[in-house]
């Protein structure tokens, strides 16, 4: 593995791509954690609160509304995930190649 000195380590931590990277990439990953926190906690305290209401079914289902917002849940999620690998690829990869040509790797 190739070591770094610390003059090249300071450099590559100056660089402006590589902290735009890095900032984006860590505000996405945090933004997107929060709010999959806040459906799973959300949805924990609904149950909490609102059984009756999550174990009834909707009209002329079997299936109850608990479950269905439980699906919605997993589909949002899974949402997430493709717009990360989305932005990755579109923006993120871009910003890696580029610090990668600068001080190569």
């Amino acid at each position: 593995m190739l070591q770094l000195s610390p003059d090249r380590t300071r450099k590559i931590l100056a660089d402006a791509a590589f902290r735009e990277l890095v900032s984006g990439r860590a505000r996405l990953r945090w933004g997107l954690s929060i709010l999959t926190l806040l459906m799973f906690f959300g949805f924990i305290a609904l149950i909490s609160t609102a059984k009756a209401a999550l174990g009834a079914s909707f009209a002329g289902s079997a299936m109850p509304v608990g479950f269905a917002i439980a699906l919605l849940m997993v589909a949002a999620i899974i949402a997430f995930t493709g717009f990360y690998v989305q932005r990755s690829n579109a923006r993120f990869d871009e910003l890696t190649r580029l610090v990668n040509q600068e001080f190569g790797r």
